[in-house]
């Protein structure tokens, strides 16, 4: 199968949005248990009525100046995840936007696009997904060859057949497609 697509910063922007969001989900830990939040935050509660407690009468000025200053310290968190973010859009002339070339069959994918040409066996591939408009064919955890469905002319088509070659290459024992890639 071969498909020619044309990227653009959109789509990456939706991908980018993406795994944002869909990335925290995996690496979950003990420290994102509802519970320990919870008791987190009872302790945080109890340290902080005991210290008010000892003190008869509330300082409202301390209070608003503690008050700004974490505002100010949550409005540059925020500004420097806008900066890292654009920081990581590719640029129109780089190797995301622009036209490529992708060619599947049972020994891998290539792709051909400005200034590039690979070939990737599926027995890289991660996993493949579709979500948001989008499949996805991970090459590692955030790596990815992006196909927005909107340019795509048969997205169940499509989606359906690198399913089939993905999933022939994880069911075999070895890992690898068997006669080896011919090119």
């Amino acid at each position: 199968m071969e498909i020619q697509i044309t990227l653009q910063q959109e789509d990456w922007k939706l991908y980018q949005s993406y795994i944002e969001k869909e990335l925290p989900k995996h690496l979950k830990t003990w420290m994102d248990s509802f519970w320990v939040n919870m008791l987190i935050w009872m302790v945080i509660a109890f340290v902080f009525m005991s210290i008010f407690n000892q003190h008869s009468e509330f300082h409202w000025s301390t209070a608003i100046s503690v008050g700004v200053f974490f505002i100010i310290i949550s409005a540059l968190f925020f500004f420097n995840m806008f900066k890292i973010r654009r920081a990581f859009e590719p640029s129109e002339d780089g190797t995301f936007c622009g036209d490529h070339l992708f060619i599947f069959d049972d020994y891998g994918i290539k792709s051909q696009g400005n200034g590039y040409k690979g070939t990737h066996s599926w027995g890289i591939v991660k996993k493949i997904e579709r979500a948001q408009g989008m499949v996805m064919i991970y090459l590692d955890t955030a790596s990815a060859f992006v196909f927005p469905e909107s340019k795509l002319k048969d997205p169940d088509g499509f989606y359906n057949y690198i399913s089939e070659r993905y999933s022939n290459v994880t069911n075999q024992a070895s890992g690898t497609p068997q006669g080896g890639d011919p090119s």
